[in-house]
């Protein structure tokens, strides 16, 4: 369904579909709306369709957040209006949206347009693959909300069984750990930093001691010395 009205003396009000963008997950679509210089739009999602998400206004390259509420938006250029549909999950019951524009604040405008749009996948939604959470290529989210993890990443854990959240702003520093041992002539640490890390032994009076270093795997390794003795292992 598709209906495009415009007063044919102001045909400078325009909206027009961009192409949309499908990924395994959802569908996202996009509107481009031109008013004169100087007009008044108003935009919302339709209030009967509530299946949406990430819906967005994007005015000068900047992003802001919407959702069913109208928004009233005065600018003489150029108005992006996006969101997205998530696959249903439900066999034969498939995700749709409205969204609604007017040229001025009104209603009654007859400078107005408005499309439905329809998601066809109806596959298990990505972020919540068996409906009612669980596993997903074997690997258990952890934890299993998004509370409190705003801007975070997922990602697959040193152990690649579960899911995690992850602080944008830890990647790209390097991996370490420490681990202080009491007297022994053999060290076991589980690191798990899911690599194999550089090893270097400090004994309590601040000397650097050499261990026969075995790597059982990615996340653990033994330390063998020749004698007992107390220190601390930095692995890097």
């Amino acid at each position: 369904m598709a209906i495009f009205q415009f007063n044919i003396t102001d045909s400078s009000f325009k909206v027009e579909r961009l192409p949309d963008v499908s990924t395994e997950c959802a569908t996202i679509y996009k509107w481009k709306v031109t008013m004169p210089q100087g007009n008044t739009v108003r935009f919302q999602i339709g209030q009967t369709f509530q299946h949406f998400s990430n819906a967005t206004y994007s005015v000068l390259g900047v992003d802001t957040a919407f959702s069913t509420t109208p928004v009233t938006f005065a600018f003489g250029g150029d108005l992006y209006i996006s969101f997205s549909l998530g696959n249903s999950g439900t066999p034969g019951l498939f995700h749709k949206c409205r969204i609604e524009v007017w040229d001025d604040t009104t209603v009654e405008s007859y400078n107005y347009f408005t499309e439905q749009v329809e998601r066809t996948n109806d596959n298990n939604p990505c972020d919540n693959p068996l409906g009612t959470g669980g596993t997903y290529d074997n690997l258990t989210d952890t934890p299993n909300t998004k509370v409190s993890h705003a801007l975070k990443l997922v990602r697959v854990n040193a152990t690649e069984d579960a899911h995690e959240y992850v602080d944008p702003g830890s990647l790209g520093n390097d991996l370490n750990y420490t681990h202080v041992f009491t007297s022994s002539t053999s060290v076991v640490i589980a690191h798990n930093l899911g690599k194999i890390p550089s090893v270097t032994v400090i004994d309590g009076s601040g000397n650097m001691v050499h261990g026969d270093v075995v790597y059982t795997d990615l996340n653990n390794l033994t330390i063998t010395f020749n004698i007992a003795f107390a220190g601390t292992a930095y692995l890097n």
